[in-house]
Formats: structure tokens, C-alpha cells, sequence
């Protein structure tokens, strides 16, 4: 199944900071705490954090994030949305060795027979 990336993981401070594209509802973290949760097989949570100028800081959920089967990789869930970072990756950003790692989904299945049947002028 082909992937293509769609954002990144970084470290901030302990914990990690998850950019994905097209995401406007804050910035996605996975809490320091949960890093060595993470990568030790438990599910977490991935909160969003809004800040806003002049009032309090608001702490949301947004999705989890747990490893593969294989445990190879660190999948995350967010709404509707899948995407996963090879787990090598994550552990050389959690020990400082990499500044980021890419974040990858799956590319949209396109239905072939679907698009066959429709006009040639379509779209």
C-alpha cells in the first residue's frame, strides 16, 4: 500500500509535537509522560493545545496513539484520519539523534471501476 507523507513528528521539551497537514485546531502533542508508554506497547492519548491571548490554555483530545501489530511502527488516529511514523524514527527523535521524523498516510484508494464508467468529459 503506498503512503505519502503528511507531516512530522517533533521533540518539544519532553514530550512530542505532532504537525499534520491541513490540522487548525491547535498544536497536537503526545504528553511527555506518555512517550515511554508509547514505545513500551500502551495506547495514548494525543491532545490538541489552544492557546489563546489572554485567556487560559485549553487542552483537548484529538485522537491516540499506539504501536503497530508488528511494532515496528507508531500509528496514529486522529478523527478519521490514520497515519504512522516507522518506530525507529520516533525513538531517534525521543533520544535527541534526529530533529524530526515524517509522518505518513495511506494514499486514497480510487475506485478503477468507477472511474471507468464515467464520461470521458467528467471532471
Amino acid at each position: 500500500m503506498p503512503f505519502r507523507p503528511c507531516g512530522k513528528i517533533q521533540k518539544h521539551h519532553d514530550a512530542l509535537q505532532v504537525q499534520v497537514d491541513g490540522w487548525t485546531l491547535g498544536t497536537l502533542v503526545i504528553a511527555a509522560a506518555d512517550v515511554p508508554k508509547l514505545l513500551n506497547g500502551r495506547v495514548v492519548d494525543v491532545q490538541f493545545v489552544q492557546e489563546r491571548p489572554g485567556r487560559e490554555v485549553f487542552i483537548g483530545y484529538a485522537g491516540s496513539a499506539a504501536l503497530s501489530r508488528s511494532g515496528k511502527a507508531v500509528n496514529i488516529r486522529l478523527e478519521s484520519r490514520f497515519m504512522t511514523v516507522p518506530r525507529k524514527a520516533v525513538e531517534a527523535v525521543v533520544e535527541g539523534k534526529r530533529k524530526s521524523a515524517r509522518v505518513s498516510s495511506p494514499a486514497p484508494i480510487i475506485d478503477a471501476d468507477r472511474v471507468q464508467r464515467e464520461a470521458i468529459d467528467a471532471g
